[in-house]
């Protein structure tokens, strides 16, 4: 099993605070169900909720003027969307888009900000998820621009492997194109490589993880700093 998913439909952050404020925080939260593609926050935009994943997963993406938007991150269920808030930063810097339906657990800005001023492992929680989420969005900028595309590839199929909860997801060469700011072209030769050596399968955008080992020699070592940062921060 990926070493930054809790096992179970649980969220990572809340597992760690402690059980009073846990309780404090699952009362103030909501299920919902989170719809692939749907957008969650856009930046410079006053957030209206954060959201604490489950099953689903957050792609976190910068956007530039006439381009296609950026991945920078994911946020599965080790993280949470919307922990500037801690800051006492009520907007988002990035624009955040569900990359894996499923289920999160969504609680108002406005309550949260009561949470953190009420529950005494909460700010701490927030503020190291936060550290580690800022070395992801550096290390991905570093490997986006000195990378091969088949190394990033692999890296970000491992990211979302760990988020997905399953050994198979949908993924289009368009969305990975995007996701990752190359042609579509170049998505077609690296995943055609990774296929051939048996590490994924991949057909129609259905994607699955065949060699998970196989899969993280053939990442960038950008893959294990960020998992590495989860491990030691987020304990």
């Amino acid at each position: 099993m990926p070493g930054i998913v809790t096992a179970g439909h649980t969220n990572r952050l809340i597992e760690s605070l402690s059980r009073k404020d846990r309780k404090r925080m699952l009362q103030s939260c909501e299920p919902v169900d989170l719809v692939f593609g749907e957008i969650l926050c856009e930046p410079r935009r006053r957030l209206r909720h954060a959201y604490f994943p489950l099953t689903a997963f957050v792609s976190l993406v910068s956007t530039v003027a006439h381009h296609q938007p950026l991945e920078m991150g994911l946020i599965g269920s080790e993280g949470v969307l919307g922990a500037t808030l801690v800051l006492g930063i009520n907007t988002a810097p990035l624009r955040a888009v569900v990359q894996g339906k499923g289920t999160a657990l969504r609680i108002t800005a406005l309550q949260l900000r009561r949470q953190l001023r009420d529950s005494p492992s909460l700010p701490d929680a927030l503020q190291r998820y936060l550290y580690v989420l800022i070395g992801q969005l550096a290390k991905a900028t570093a490997c986006n621009h000195f990378h091969k595309i088949e190394p990033r590839l692999a890296r970000w199929l491992l990211m979302t492997h760990d988020r997905a909860h399953a050994d198979h997801f949908h993924l289009t060469h368009k969305y990975l194109a995007g996701m990752l700011g190359v042609r579509r072209s170049g998505i077609t030769v690296a995943a055609g490589s990774l296929q051939r050596r048996n590490f994924i399968r991949y057909a129609r955008g259905e994607i699955t993880i065949l060699d998970r080992k196989g899969l993280e020699t053939a990442c960038c070592a950008c893959y294990d700093g960020a998992t590495e940062g989860y491990v030691q921060l987020l304990k």
